[in-house]
Formats: structure tokens, C-alpha cells, sequence
């Protein structure tokens, strides 16, 4: 132990981790959740302490084949979380619409889902994974790693102050947005086309669907953006506004005068808030969407969104986090059972992660082109179309018969850029 009268003692502790994670978010829990079932030694800093507010409450049916991996499912299931059996598509006036239902869906599997409070959900999630094992050690800011030795080390400084380092063999980067790895190396990329501004709130007393469509994500379409309604547990609704950047900058307003003006606009959501109480501050966010140049190295792993950030329209956020927690762990226990190194773990994370990148990238890039819209508000059930569709939005695994309808859909939707195969979308009347 080092130190002087104007710094902090500076300890290292004695020992050897298996797996470094870094973040309590649903990617760092997951992967140490799982690593700790598989029987490995496993360490997890936070810098705040749960619970904590955080946006992205939707999970997807498919998502609960992941928390069967790390034996999630039976706290998830006693939560009392709101269950989500689909998601909706609406124009502002509320003239066309779409429920897609996941019971439909293609590929067979989960058919529903939970709508989440994220505060108690990832609280539930980083105790489940300290109940497998993992030593959960919240309030802990990791300020220094160092990656280029062959084991990596950390250097931490408690919320009393207290600094020390500690060393493992792998390390996992759950820092979400914060992208610890990311900014240090300059791997981050911005999506060019969508640079968009985020505002988003909690309300209680909001009027919801009924029946089948109760639990459902509503994502409603505004011009150059769109709103999501998310209901969730005890009577709360989340409530966002997705817009262009420039938009919004243009406006003049703070962010809650420009979230209050939009939403008055909108006549879909002004119904369903006629009785509704703001219960949170309006946050916002922007340019929220990035990709990495690379998500592995020699001994670290970006997980969630340290690798990339979408944009959140078709509610891919929780599940590709948790994703790329479970594939995370598994390539890291791959590598400390010293699997044959032909069969390269770390790369074939990224293979895998990526390719579910860039499913989701390709529906987001539909989803502000005007044809796709149009076709997604206009579904047809030839050839299963609607079922894929449906599929993907469960966050179902790639089969070729997804893939192939997936491609044909987007395809579609190209050519009623140019030939209107079902009925235009006047966008010039949609708010704001």
C-alpha cells in the first residue's frame, strides 16, 4: 500500500480474478451472472448504486430465453412487472394503425413479454447476479484500465475515497453509454442519419389500451420522429419523443417546453393524457446513436450499449444488451477452458453480435423512410410476411425462413418508394 498526505493509499489487491466487469447494467449482470454459474471468479464495479432511474423498458419475448441461461426467469416472473404480449403502430391522428402480436409471429417460441420499471428490474438483475456468486461491489468508479498487458488491471476509487487496483484475466466493458473503452481508444462511430434528440418523462393516470393490447409498446408517428407509450407496473406510463436534432434546436424551447408542445400536438397521445400526471423530470438525450470500430481484444470484451447504441424504435435496447452479456460469458468461459484456439471465441462474439447489429440497423433505417412506414402500417399476410415481421420484433433467432422474409419485406418497402403498393402517407399534415 502506497500513498502521501496530499493523495489517497493506493492498495493492490492480493489475487487473480477470472473476468473484470465493469457497469451493473443488464449487459455487465447478465455476463457476470452467467460467468458465476459457470463456476468462475468474478468481480463487478458500479459507480452509482441501484435503484437508479433508467430509460429502455421493454423487453421482448425472446429476451426470456436469455434469462433462462443465467437463471433469471422465476424473479422475473414474481416481479409483478407489466406483461406485453405485442407492439403497436399508429399515425398521430390515430388513422391508420397495426398491432403486431407476438403469438403470431413466425418462428415458434416465447409469446410475450414484460414492460419494465429499469430501476427495479436492473436492481433485481445485479442481485441475482451476487446471489450466483459474483462479488457486486456498488458506488465503485473504475478511473484507470490497462489492457495492454496480458492481464488486465483496473484502478478504482471508492465513494469514501479509497483507491485501489485489482487484476483479473478478462475483462468485460458493461459501461453503457459511458463506453469506457470506446472513448478511450477513439473506436466510437456515429450514425451520420440519425442524429436525433431524445426526451423522455414518467407519467401516472394515463388512459391504456384494454384487452389483448393493454401491455403493448405504442410507438406513434410524428413527422421526422415518433413518440412511445410504455405502460408499466402501479399505474406509471413512460413517455418519449424522438425527433431531428436540428429540429428541436430550432424550436428555441428547453427540453420540457419542446416534450409539452409536441405532445399537445399529437392527438393520439393529448387523449391519452387528458388525466395524466407528469411524475419525473423531463430528460434528454442526443445523438444517441454509434457504433464501434471493434467490440474484442486480446482479454476484453465490449458488451451492450459500450459496443453500440440504437435507436430505440423497435425496443432492441434490453435484449441485444443482455445478448451480448450471455455471448460475452460464454466466449470468456470458452477461453478459460482453453477451448482449441481454432475455434476463436472472441471472434465469433462479434460475429454474432454484429449480425444482430446490423438486422436491427437495417429495420431503424426503414423506419424513418416513408415507403417502409407506409408498409409496416399496411402489412400484408402473404407469405408470411406479417409473421416475420412479428418474429423479428420478438427479437426471435435468425432462422433462413426469417432472413429470407425480412429481405423480401425491406425490399418491398423499396419498391413502394417508387410504385405505391398500398395506400401514401401524407406526411406534410403530421406533427410537430
Amino acid at each position: 500500500m502506497t500513498g502521501t498526505a496530499d493523495q489517497p493509499a493506493v492498495r493492490t489487491e492480493s489475487g487473480m480474478w477470472d473476468a473484470l466487469v465493469i457497469g451493473g447494467g443488464p449487459a455487465g449482470s447478465a455476463a457476470s451472472a452467467l460467468l458465476s454459474r459457470l463456476g468462475h471468479r468474478v468481480v463487478l464495479f458500479e459507480k452509482t448504486s441501484h435503484p437508479r432511474f433508467h430509460i429502455g423498458e421493454s423487453l421482448l419475448p425472446f429476451t426470456i430465453d436469455l434469462m433462462k441461461k443465467i437463471g433469471f426467469v422465476p424473479a422475473l416472473d414474481a416481479a409483478g412487472f407489466t406483461p406485453k404480449q405485442g407492439a403497436t403502430f399508429v399515425l398521430a391522428d390515430g388513422s391508420r394503425e397495426h398491432a403486431f402480436f407476438f403469438g403470431d409471429g413466425l418462428v415458434p417460441g416465447a409469446k410475450s413479454a414484460y414492460q419494465v420499471l429499469r430501476s427495479r428490474f436492473d436492481q433485481l438483475l445485479v442481485e441475482h447476479s451476487r446471489q450466483c456468486g459474483t462479488e457486486v461491489r456498488e458506488r465503485h468508479l473504475v478511473t484507470e484500465v490497462d489492457v495492454e498487458s496480458r492481464e488486465p488491471i483496473v484502478q478504482v476509487r471508492t465513494s469514501e475515497g479509497d483507491t485501489y487496483s485489482a487484476r483479473g484475466r478478462y475483462l468485460v466493458d458493461a459501461t453503457g453509454r459511458d463506453a469506457l473503452l470506446a472513448h478511450r481508444w477513439a473506436l466510437k462511430r456515429p450514425e451520420p442519419s440519425l442524429r436525433k434528440v431524445a426526451l423522455f418523462a414518467h407519467y401516472t393516470g394515463a388512459t391504456r389500451d384494454t384487452g389483448r393490447a393493454s401491455g403493448n409498446t405504442v410507438s406513434v408517428v410524428i413527422r421526422n420522429g415518433w413518440i412511445w407509450f410504455i405502460p408499466l407496473e402501479d399505474g406509471l406510463c413512460s413517455l418519449g419523443v424522438v425527433v431531428d436534432g436540428h429540429a428541436f434546436k430550432q424550436s428555441g424551447l428547453s427540453g420540457a417546453e419542446y416534450f409539452d408542445h409536441v405532445l399537445a400536438r399529437v392527438p393520439v397521445i393529448a387523449r391519452r393524457l387528458e388525466h395524466a400526471v407528469r411524475v419525473s423530470p423531463v430528460h434528454t438525450t442526443s445523438d444517441f446513436s454509434y457504433t464501434t470500430s471493434r467490440m474484442t481484444g486480446a482479454n476484453w470484451v465490449l458488451t451492450g450499449d459500450a459496443g453500440f447504441f440504437l435507436d430505440p424504435i423497435f425496443s432492441s435496447g434490453v435484449h441485444l444488451a443482455l445478448a451480448s452479456g450471455v455471448a460475452a460469458a460464454e466466449a470468456i468461459d470458452a477461453r478459460l477452458r482453453h477451448v482449441r484456439r481454432w475455434q476463436r471465441p472472441f471472434a465469433r462474439y462479434e460475429r454474432v453480435v454484429r449480425r444482430d447489429q446490423k438486422l436491427y440497423q437495417m429495420f431503424i433505417a426503414g423506419w424513418y423512410d416513408p415507403a417502409f412506414q407506409e408498409l409496416l402500417l399496411s402489412p400484408s399476410r402473404r407469405l408470411n410476411l406479417v409473421a416475420a415481421v412479428t418474429s423479428a420484433l420478438a427479437g426471435a433467432p435468425r432462422t433462413w425462413g426469417l432472413r429470407w422474409r425480412l429481405r423480401l419485406f425491406r425490399l418491398l418497402s423499396w419498391v413502394n418508394g417508387i410504385i405505391p403498393i398500398v395506400p401514401r402517407l401524407d406526411r406534410s399534415k403530421l406533427p410537430p
